[in-house]
């Protein structure tokens, strides 16, 4: 057993110091010493205390009340140092970081450490999702179990049975028990037969960097969402730029295409309207439902789109959702209130790299207007008539 070393306690409340673990180390390192006479603990309590520390001052000054016995002594530290009590999560917290907790489909067949010992990585998530569980109060039903199954990688679920899993322990054993090996040439063969798990890990990658405005525009300027030609017939000012080229440095297969142009199918794009903003809050709570609020956006996903802004696809700004500039040069602040989400804009991104500027040719130009009077406080989005015979925003 290898000796015990007290870390020198100083008492100040410093981050790397825990009073009541300090007493414990203290503790043990004098039963590995055979120090059992109070007097000699003592003067062993003082040589790990730090110079001139808050803990030397203290100890200097404790009366001799304080030191008649080891109990004493430690009850004096406890009311000088008092145990921390820690924030306990509620049930709720527990349940929301159990959602969250999922398996990546890029490390399925992978090996990873827990407890310092090598194991598969569906092993180590089956174990903290029993701990996860434990912790929620919910191991001993059925409770969510559904939708944490719902967020396993294919693979895995492919070799799960199905069947009703009447307890945590349960579900978590019948993933724990596969064979790392098995799942391992599973995802080895899903990855041949479908080139769009190649590319996961490379759209995974993506993200919309935040843009500084240009220093004309101010954070009170009032911004609007217009048609292009009701744009050019009140000659208001606009911000425009040729939209950037995109690069695209692996080849998009048809299959990711059809997928992402399904995907924009299924999520209509709602018209700015009290209904389509009620349909539009709708989507969204059923994305956040199966996906998780915290969920990265990617081309398996998709995301909902705005209601009044831009068709998808269409070389709009992936940032605030309109034609004729790109997001780096957006004249929107990166507080202002009419940017997209971080969620939308990289659906947006995706999109287009996937599938290029095909709804281009059909889309209702949208221009961003901004006032010519600089005091305008707020931003609003002007209802978007679409032209007849044109698409309502979806592809």
């Amino acid at each position: 057993m290898p000796m015990e070393t007290p870390q020198i306690f100083h008492g100040n409340g410093r981050a790397a110091e825990n009073p009541a673990d300090f007493l414990k180390s203290f503790n043990r390192a004098m039963r590995q010493q055979a120090v059992v006479q109070l007097s000699d603990k003592l003067d062993a309590y003082g040589d790990y205390l730090g110079t001139t520390s808050q803990a030397e001052t203290w100890f200097k000054a404790l009366p001799s009340s304080d030191k008649i016995s080891w109990t004493a002594f430690v009850t004096a530290f406890e009311k000088r140092w008092p145990p921390v009590i820690i924030a306990e999560k509620t049930t709720a917290e527990y349940e929301r970081e159990l959602l969250d907790h999922v398996l990546a489909s890029a490390d399925v067949g992978k090996k990873m450490t827990l407890y310092d010992r090598e194991c598969w990585t569906h092993v180590a998530w089956a174990a903290k999702t029993l701990q996860l569980a434990t912790n929620a109060g919910i191991e001993q039903g059925t409770s969510m179990i559904w939708q944490v199954r719902s967020k396993l990688p294919d693979v895995v679920k492919d070799l799960l049975k199905d069947e009703e899993y009447k307890m945590w322990t349960e579900f978590t054993k019948a993933v724990t028990d596969l064979k790392g090996s098995r799942l391992a040439e599973k995802q080895e063969q899903r990855t041949k037969q479908n080139p769009v798990a190649a590319l996961q890990n490379q759209f995974n990658k993506m993200s919309i960097n935040s843009t500084t405005a240009p220093s004309t525009a101010s954070i009170n300027n009032t911004y609007t969402r217009v048609p292009a030609a009701f744009n050019q017939q009140n000659q208001q000012q606009t911000y425009s730029c040729q939209p950037a080229t995109m690069q695209q440095p692996f080849m998009i297969m048809e299959e990711m295409k059809t997928a992402v142009r399904q995907l924009i199918q299924a999520m209509p794009h709602q018209q700015d309207n009290m209904a389509g903003q009620t349909a539009y809050a709708a989507q969204l709570a059923q994305w956040n439902a199966k996906w998780g609020e915290s969920a990265r956006v990617t081309q398996e996903t998709g995301y909902l789109l705005k209601p009044g802004t831009a068709i998808i696809a269409s070389s709009e700004c992936f940032a605030c959702g309109t034609h004729g500039h790109n997001g780096r040069n957006c004249p929107l602040p990166a507080d202002h209130t009419e940017r997209l989400t971080r969620k939308e804009s990289a659906w947006r991104a995706i999109a287009s790299r996937v599938l290029g500027a095909y709804n281009r040719a059909t889309a209702t130009p949208i221009s961003l207007v901004m006032n010519s009077n600089y005091e305008a406080q707020g931003a609003w989005i002007k209802e978007i008539m679409e032209q007849q015979g044109k698409a309502d925003g979806s592809a």
